[in-house]
């Protein structure tokens, strides 16, 4: 009776240990998967934020978790712990019948914020909580909430249900058999206790339990070991995952922070590397130098050579100033041909210069690119950290500005910014912003300066345009023109010029009493914009007689600046019937073979040739040159810069066709023409022509 008992309570004691550590093992592994599922739709949710934060991918990711069949709902919150979005499993919809969706969801008495990261377990649920992001840059938070009970309920229910015939048989048969099956049926019972608490306690889902036979020990053991080869299957999957979406993680830091085509860190690192290195040069009292510039001339690599070879120039250069940089130096592209270098732990300002000087030494060298010889520089402005009172925006814009005073002074410098670039920076802000408040209330206007003929008659006017601004007062068009071109006005004001001078037309007639020629001056840009063309076309279609009366001026170095644009404009304009004169005529760093490439009527020939002509042997010869390779090409010629009457006297002499300067007339407004034309002919008369 004795040896029964012991059999059946052993026995028993077995069946409820094994019970209890299998309960043990499946609440752990429901609650570790419960964990490692809420972890990873938490970091699909972050691709899904990363990529515009679309609502259909969000609702998506969340209908993944029909595939599990004890999730009851999940919660999305953002940063804050405001709900935005929800799910919840059809099973559960099913299972709980109510016209309120609400009462599906977390119950009011639960906090969500007073749940730990991880998994809780609270009234027979668990509650599984995981940040959406990182803890230092949280984008939210998703809560899942599981069916904790019932499933071990379940498992335990099948448990009972496979174990108690063959633990009643273990009993029957070892009522009968006590002394020869005592030793072989506790032995492998102990055993496999022993081997469910060391797998339990270790979380070592590889081992397995060795067992020989097929009794109820040997069937009990073979269901853990299948029970802990398909927890460790799912751990081992979970962990593959967790690898991918690692990888995937480091691919979109990547793509966050580096440029794709030079490789470069991007704007977003640099500057939230800068934002936490000047605190840090704050606290340690030390200073840092940002070395801004761009790429002298890209764009005209772009349009002749094209953009694959501006690309490889990027790149070229990027490997090559990398090279020359020390390694705590930083250097990143901002966008386009825009770069900047960072120089921490300074502890000498002239260092920055010499690092400004030496890149600039070596960019100006030749760079090979594929058949291409390239010649190109940067334009580079130093600005410190001390100097922009530590704050990021201030150093940047010192910088910036600097790069300006170097392209506007001497392409393929450096400048260090000083406080008075402030004060010239505010005020091209304030001319950019004006020009449009200009155009619609009148403050621009024009001036018109007549042309002579060599045989005293007057050819036509040129349209100068002048700003009186009730603000700044006035402007010289040397100084607005290039700020309208660099934000993008300068066409709105070629526009109104064109449409002033139609306006004008009638009385500039009268006043010359002549079949007159008006100049119009077209900015490099313009040649660029299909607009202006547009615009122009539609005047003449409303004044189809206006044509004769127009001349348009390209400067030189505006047509070669991009040939296939200028002669694109020229053909437009030739095609409606009017002129084109070429400004500036010498100042062009290019071969003169271009002349036989394009149709001019006039060359414009600079007036720095004409006012050295008296005192300089070379500018005179180049004059008389420029003068004669007109003549034989069939361009007329038109000098402007006229302040003497030997000027006029020797231009005439040397076949100069029309004339234009001070001597004859300034420019002057439209009611004071007839006055300018007839001081113009009676300076002529002054001249001895023999």
């Amino acid at each position: 009776m004795i040896g029964a008992v012991s059999i059946i309570s052993s026995a028993l004691t077995v069946f409820f240990v094994s019970l209890n550590e299998h309960e043990i093992i499946y609440s752990d592994s429901v609650t570790e998967n419960l964990a490692a599922l809420t972890a990873n739709t938490a970091d699909d949710l972050l691709l899904v934020y990363a990529d515009n934060n679309d609502p259909f991918l969000i609702k998506s990711a969340l209908l993944r978790f029909d595939r599990y069949h004890h999730i009851k709902y999940s919660i999305l919150y953002d940063a804050n712990w405001h709900a935005f979005e929800q799910y919840i499993h059809p099973n559960y919809l099913e299972t709980n019948p109510s016209h309120d969706l609400s009462e599906y969801l977390l119950p009011s008495q639960i906090d969500p914020k007073t749940l730990t990261l991880g998994v809780s377990i609270l009234d027979k649920t668990a509650y599984s909580v995981s940040i959406i992001g990182e803890k230092d840059n949280i984008s939210g938070y998703i809560l899942v909430a599981h069916d904790y009970q019932q499933p071990i309920a379940q498992s335990r229910y099948e448990l009972i249900t496979l174990s108690l015939p063959l633990l009643a048989i273990i009993m029957l048969i070892g009522l009968t058999t006590i002394l020869s099956t005592i030793k072989r049926l506790l032995d492998p019972l102990v055993r496999l206790s022993s081997f469910t608490r060391e797998a339990s306690k270790s979380k070592q889902y590889t081992m397995q339990f060795t067992i020989t036979g097929s009794d109820e020990v040997a069937t009990l053991a073979q269901d853990i070991n299948g029970l802990l080869k398909q927890i460790n299957q799912e751990i081992q999957s979970n962990v593959s995952k967790n690898t991918q979406l690692r990888r995937q993680r480091e691919t979109m830091y990547q793509l966050a922070n580096n440029d794709q085509l030079t490789g470069l860190p991007n704007r977003r690192y640099v500057m939230s590397w800068l934002q936490e290195n000047i605190a840090l040069s704050q606290q340690h009292s030390s200073n840092l130098a940002i070395l801004y510039f761009d790429v002298d001339g890209f764009k005209g690599v772009n349009d002749r050579m094209g953009h694959d070879i501006g690309d490889k120039l990027l790149v070229r250069l990027g490997v090559l100033i990398k090279g020359m940089l020390n390694s705590g130096a930083v250097l990143a592209r901002l966008a386009g041909d825009e770069f900047v270098i960072v120089l921490p732990k300074l502890t000498k300002k002239s260092d920055a210069v010499q690092v400004a000087e030496d890149i600039i030494h070596r960019v100006k060298e030749p760079i090979k690119i594929d058949h291409w010889s390239i010649n190109t520089g940067v334009s580079i402005g130093i600005a410190f950290l001390d100097e922009a009172e530590y704050d990021l925006e201030n150093l940047i814009n010192f910088a910036d500005i600097a790069m300006y005073h170097s392209k506007k002074q001497a392409k393929g410098s450096a400048t260090l910014f000083n406080k008075d670039m402030l004060k010239k920076a505010l005020r091209r802000s304030q001319i950019s912003s004006s020009i449009a408040y200009a155009l619609q209330h009148k403050e621009m206007f024009l001036q018109y300066q007549p042309k002579i003929t060599a045989a005293g008659e007057i050819q036509g006017l040129e349209a100068l345009i002048r700003w009186d601004s009730a603000e700044l007062g006035f402007i010289m068009p040397s100084e607005f023109i290039p700020i309208a071109e660099s934000c993008g006005m300068i066409t709105h004001i070629t526009e109104w010029v064109i449409k002033q001078v139609i306006t004008d037309l009638d009385n500039l007639r009268a006043s010359t009493q002549e079949n007159v020629e008006i100049s119009v001056n077209i900015s490099s840009l313009d040649l660029k914009d299909q607009k202006l063309e547009k615009f122009i076309a539609q005047l003449i279609q409303q004044h189809p007689n206006i044509t004769q009366h127009l001349q348009f001026e390209l400067t030189e170095s505006s047509y070669l600046y991009d040939f296939k644009a200028a002669n694109s404009f020229c053909s437009f304009v030739k095609n409606m019937g009017a002129t084109i004169a070429l400004d500036d005529f010498g100042t062009g760093f290019s071969s003169l073979s271009y002349l036989t490439r394009i149709d001019i009527d006039t060359l414009k020939i600079d007036q720095h040739f004409i006012a050295n002509a008296q005192n300089n042997a070379r500018d005179k010869m180049v004059l008389d040159t420029i003068l004669e390779l007109s003549n034989n090409i069939g361009s007329a010629t038109c000098c402007e810069g006229v302040e003497s009457p030997e000027q006029a006297q020797y231009l005439i002499d040397r076949g100069c066709d029309v004339l234009q300067g001070f001597y004859f007339s300034e420019s002057v407004p439209l009611g004071q023409v007839a006055h300018a034309v007839a001081r113009a002919k009676k300076q002529y008369q002054k001249l001895d022509l023999g």
